[in-house]
């Protein structure tokens, strides 16, 4: 059978890679239409201004940092989105952001477990299997419609119940992790922190800061681009970085992700904020200044001026 046959090649992958050890396989299932890589790519990030370069994934996986590599790979079924390592992939902001208007398959584990496979559509869960993969434990709206998946899940052990989840997301993927997969090119998304805890499509700033993002809507071109300079030149003067911050640059300053009071932080973090909102901005004007999704990290570095900054914002000319 077409699914022992994929299990088998898992089971050897993970005697091969460190694939069983932490690593998550989505797949946006697609609506017949061409897939727009740029798009996901922006979801992936919260709406911010992607960061996109074309890389081996083996390469990609040996760097291991509080920033998540996504690894995109398009199919006639839909887009693969694998991360290597760092796994943020099935939080709920994931789940809703990337199953919009599209249902979205997704396995995920880490070091200490975690173990989960989902289908998710509009941000219902369809069908899940949680931690070891227990099938007696399958939750979700729709599971009758699942059967063959909850078939091919039947593990003996935790290791081989991974190798039946990608052989699952084989199926739905339309392709198979493989050595050669590992030392091909493919597209790699940045994302320099996971989508906030609350925020909805299409903008992570716009869902959080509302009022602001509306009167930045009809601020005027030009004086988006001025504020935009304004915002990067005092980043990197407050915080003396030398300027452009290329992608190996911060992630020489990334730190843990901190999810407690922006103020108690550690200096160093902050001015990792204030390098990923000088690389969001600088990417923002190279596009017309039209996304201000930098304004959350700058908010994280700038937080003592924020509320003076903010008045500075609502003060813009709009047209």
């Amino acid at each position: 059978m077409r699914q022992d046959a994929a299990v088998l090649h898992y089971l050897d992958m993970f005697r091969r890679t460190p694939l069983a050890e932490s690593m998550a396989w989505s797949v946006m299932l697609s609506d017949g239409g061409p897939a727009d890589l740029q798009t996901i790519a922006t979801t992936l990030s919260g709406g911010a201004p992607p960061e996109v370069y074309e890389e081996r994934p083996r390469m990609v996986a040996d760097r291991i940092t509080p920033v998540n590599h996504f690894i995109l790979t398009e199919t006639e079924l839909g887009v693969n989105i694998v991360e290597l390592g760092t796994v943020h992939t099935n939080t709920a902001e994931f789940r809703r952001w990337l199953s919009y208007g599209c249902r979205l398959w997704s396995t995920s584990w880490h070091t200490l477990g975690g173990e989960t496979i989902v289908c998710v559509e509009d941000d219902e869960v369809l069908f899940g299997i949680g931690e070891y993969f227990d099938i007696d434990e399958a939750f979700g709206s729709d599971l009758a419609e699942f059967q063959r998946e909850l078939d091919m899940m039947r593990q003996t052990d935790i290791t081989e119940g991974k190798a039946d989840a990608l052989a699952v997301m084989e199926m739905h993927g339309g392709m198979r992790l493989g050595l050669d997969w590992l030392d091909t090119p493919q597209t790699v998304v940045v994302v320099d922190h996971p989508i906030p805890a609350g925020a909805t499509p299409p903008s992570a700033f716009a869902s959080l800061d509302p009022e602001l993002a509306e009167h930045l809507r009809n601020v005027t071109p030009d004086a988006r681009q001025v504020f935009l300079r304004r915002l990067i030149d005092m980043l990197a003067s407050r915080y003396e970085i030398d300027m452009p911050v290329s992608h190996d640059e911060s992630l020489d300053l990334a730190q843990e992700h901190w999810f407690g009071p922006v103020e108690k932080a550690s200096p160093e973090w902050h001015r990792w904020q204030a390098a990923i909102a000088i690389r969001q901005g600088v990417r923002s004007l190279d596009t017309g200044s039209r996304n201000m999704e930098a304004l959350l990290p700058a908010r994280n570095a700038l937080f003592r001026e924020w509320d003076a900054l903010r008045a500075d914002i609502l003060a813009l000319p709009t047209t």
